[in-house]
């Protein structure tokens, strides 16, 4: 055989190899072969890539019902530097070199986007562990906090007011809550009077019955200042909670007495035992 026909059957054993080795290694790629083949890389592997918009460095996707990309690592976190990748590697570090974003997650239909998962079970609460931490304090579309259990802040004040008042009430009217006085009743002098009077008793059926109700006979002091008040009417006089003693000529035929407010701002006194309308109050000095 000549020197030339020797040369032709290499190059043409060549030829039909090389189709050969190229089968093999797309095959080892589909049966995803480890790398490095045994041992760890100790330094990084980089692809560097120059593309353009809606292009990307590297895809990764999977066909079938599996994940697309899965990342692990053994970093440890320096609880004084935590967004300090040289003290504390995250396991993925995305950093947007210019001023786009940094990160898109999307799902299709999923009810769930993703899960921030502290622990090894997603029913153990972690009270220690934040789920993120951020610097960006402008408002996040989407997690401004609008509603807080489907309502909204007027309607949170408006529900908090009505039990408020309910748990005074329920309580007999023992008092103010938070400011809130109950039905038919105003805030005055600390406590909460109430806006009509009551049929004219003597002093103590009227104090016998403010008691029975949670609540007591109303100091002058408050009645004279609260008669300034839209609604309240203490007309030519209404009980009060003081007593005293009046007297009579030379000391003589002393009488316990109650003082009364008149609308008019003038104070006067009723024995004990005469009739007068009244008012009750609860809570306040």
């Amino acid at each position: 055989m000549s020197r030339r026909t020797i040369i032709i059957a290499i190059g043409m054993l060549s030829l039909l190899a090389a189709p050969l080795a190229f089968a093999d290694t797309r095959d080892e790629i589909r049966e995803g072969i480890r790398n490095p083949t045994s041992g760890d890389a100790t330094k990084e592997t980089q692809i560097i890539a120059k593309t353009g918009k809606d292009a990307y460095g590297t895809r990764q996707s999977n066909k079938g019902a599996g994940g697309g990309a899965i990342y692990g690592c053994r970093s440890s976190l320096d609880t004084s530097a935590p967004a300090d990748p040289k003290k504390s590697t995250p396991c993925i570090r995305v950093n947007n070199l210019s001023s786009g974003k940094a990160f898109d997650f999307q799902a299709k239909t999923s009810p769930v986007i993703g899960i921030l998962q502290a622990g090894n079970s997603i029913r153990t609460p972690q009270p220690k562990t934040a789920p993120f931490v951020t610097n960006a304090t402008a408002v996040a579309v989407g997690l401004n906090a609008d509603r807080v259990d489907s309502l909204n802040a007027d309607e949170i004040v408006t529900q908090a007011a009505t039990k408020a008042v309910q748990a005074v009430v329920a309580a007999g009217g023992a008092g103010v809550l938070n400011g809130v006085c109950p039905t038919n009743t105003v805030l005055a002098g600390g406590g909460c009077l109430e806006t009509a009077p009551r049929g004219a008793k003597n002093f103590g059926d009227a104090a016998t019955e403010c008691a029975g109700s949670g609540r007591r006979l109303v100091p002058p002091d408050v009645l004279a200042g609260a008669r300034a008040m839209a609604g309240i009417d203490l007309g030519g006089g209404e009980m009060s909670a003081d007593t005293t003693v009046t007297e009579g000529i030379v000391g003589l035929l002393n009488t316990p007495a109650y003082t009364t407010v008149s609308d008019g701002g003038g104070f006067g006194n009723k024995p004990l035992g005469t009739s007068t309308s009244f008012r009750c109050i609860t809570g306040g000095s």
